[in-house]
Formats: structure tokens, C-alpha cells, sequence
């Protein structure tokens, strides 16, 4: 595949950042059927620990300092997202009442020979984190795996 077939065919809107129980072996990866797993990326953000599932942040002053997430980087059909949006309880009619919010970020792919920058949507909390932790290593898998320990 040529360099102008790959970014055409990997277009921000067909492009999802997963970070949480969306992940290849958790809880709501079932979600993903259809979709194809491009690999590891990551993106600039912060997590935080919400008990069953994480929440993330990219910008603002409780994302800061941002740090590395890690994840995973899928290719999605149009058709995928509204299944995805109803699951993030993303509500297209009020900003307010929408838990979180599908954005375009800069996510890097790690999957491909050389780390490569690329535009991907991403699910970011849209609610108060007041009084929740932060996950400090960015790596939900992780962060689950030593809570069981």
C-alpha cells in the first residue's frame, strides 16, 4: 500500500483510540466486532480510575501533566459509531448530559516499522473527576492487573 493509499484509507472518522474496557480481552471489547485492530498507539492524555472502567482527559488542568496512554488503535465503519456512541452514553443532543464526548486527537500508532502520527477519535470524560485517582502509569490493563494483586 502506497503512503497516499494508507492515508486515505486511515482517515480520522475511521479511526478509534481505545483506552479502557473497549481493549482486546476486557470487558466491553465485544463492542468491537466489525472493527479492525490496527494495533498498539497511544495518545497525550490522563486517566483516571472510575471503579469498572477508566476515564480519560486530553486537555484542560486536571489532565495536567499529560502523560502517555496506551491503547489501541482500531479502523471502524460509519455504521460502527452509533453502536460505540450509545455504549459511551455520548448524547448528540445535549453536551451536558452526554458522560463522554467523541473528539479528534493526535494518537501515535506503534504498530507500524516507525511510530507514526495520526489524527483518531477518541472517547474523553465529559463529567466531574473530582475525588477520583488518577491512573499514574496510563495503562489500564495494568492498572486492573495490580488492583487484582
Amino acid at each position: 500500500m502506497s503512503s497516499a493509499d494508507r492515508s486515505l484509507t486511515l482517515s480520522s472518522d475511521s479511526l478509534l483510540f481505545v483506552y479502557g474496557t473497549l481493549l482486546s480481552g476486557l470487558s466491553n471489547h465485544h463492542h468491537m466486532q466489525g472493527a479492525r485492530c490496527l494495533g498498539p498507539a497511544s495518545v497525550q492524555g490522563a486517566l483516571f480510575d472510575l471503579g469498572e472502567y477508566p476515564a480519560m482527559l486530553v486537555a484542560g488542568a486536571r489532565a495536567a501533566p499529560l502523560e502517555t496512554v496506551l491503547g489501541e488503535l482500531y479502523q471502524i465503519e460509519a455504521s460502527h459509531w452509533p453502536r460505540l456512541d450509545t455504549l459511551e452514553e455520548v448524547d448528540p443532543e445535549s453536551i451536558e448530559n452526554s458522560m463522554y464526548l467523541r473528539v479528534t486527537s493526535e494518537v501515535t500508532w506503534l504498530a507500524s516499522e516507525t511510530p507514526q502520527k495520526l489524527r483518531a477519535q477518541v472517547y474523553v470524560y465529559n463529567w466531574s473527576l473530582e475525588g477520583r485517582p488518577r491512573i499514574e502509569n496510563g495503562d489500564f490493563r495494568r492498572h486492573i492487573a495490580n488492583k487484582k494483586a
